[in-house]
């Protein structure tokens, strides 16, 4: 299967084409459950990210829950 370059926050993968982001999520055994995910700044919601093919140099990024006053 041919391979794909992406990044995650400061690292640099190398992974099977046609890999989503949960799978690669889970792969990394990345615990999402009240974090968000964006792949090149654009905002995957949970239930999308089953659908979302990753493909060559995607920048995905997580962040927690912002609050303030």
């Amino acid at each position: 299967m041919k391979k794909i370059n992406i990044k995650f926050g400061d690292k640099m993968f190398v992974i099977d084409e046609k890999t989503t982001l949960e799978d690669f999520l889970n792969n990394e055994k990345v615990d999402t459950r009240n974090l968000a995910t964006s792949v090149n700044a654009d905002l995957i919601l949970k239930d999308k990210r089953k659908d979302k093919v990753l493909n060559e140099k995607d920048q995905i990024n997580i962040f927690g829950p912002i609050t303030g006053g």
